[in-house]
C-alpha cells in the first residue's frame, strides 16, 4: 500500500470518529424532555363498617393529578395544614375546588362523583390526608410527590 493510500485512510477514519463524537456531545447536550403529567385515582369506599381510600399510599410527580373517585358511601378529603410540607399549604388552598373549610373538600355522597386537585407547583415531600366524616374510622392516606 502506497504512503498516499495509508494517509487517506487514516485521515478518513479520523473524520468518522471525529464524526462520532461530535454526534455524541450533540446528544448528551440536548435537554431531556419533560414528562407528561399523570392522572391518579384514589378510590373512596364503604365495605360494610371499614371506610377507606384505595390505595391508601400514592406517589406521584410535580404535576400530576389526583382523582378522588366516590365507589360508595358519602366521604371527602382533608388536608392537616400540620402533615403537609413547608409552603404547601396555600398552594393546596388555591387548588382544592368546592372547599368547605380550609384544607377541606365538600363531601362525595354519590358513586361516581370526583375531587379532584392538580398538584402543579406543589413541593416534594409527602402529604397525609383524611376523610372528615370517617376519620374515628381512620379512614386516612398519603401521598408522596417526588
Amino acid at each position: 500500500m502506497s504512503l498516499t493510500r495509508i494517509r487517506n485512510t487514516v485521515l478518513a477514519g479520523l473524520v468518522v470518529a471525529a464524526a462520532a463524537v461530535a454526534t455524541t456531545e450533540t446528544a448528551a447536550a440536548k435537554p431531556v424532555p419533560r414528562r407528561a403529567a399523570k392522572n391518579h385515582t384514589v378510590k373512596m369506599i364503604t365495605q360494610g363498617t371499614k371506610q377507606l381510600f384505595d390505595p391508601v399510599d400514592l406517589t406521584i410527580m410535580q404535576g400530576d393529578t389526583v382523582t378522588w373517585l366516590a365507589v360508595s358511601g358519602s366521604h371527602n378529603v382533608g388536608f392537616w395544614a400540620d402533615s403537609i410540607p413547608s409552603g404547601a399549604e396555600a398552594i393546596l388552598r388555591k387548588a382544592m375546588p368546592d372547599t368547605i373549610a380550609p384544607l377541606l373538600g365538600e363531601r362525595k355522597p354519590t358513586k361516581g362523583d370526583t375531587y379532584v386537585i392538580v398538584f402543579k407547583d406543589a413541593p416534594k415531600g409527602l402529604y397525609k390526608y383524611y376523610c372528615k366524616p370517617h376519620l374515628k374510622k381512620m379512614m386516612v392516606g398519603t401521598i408522596t410527590i417526588k
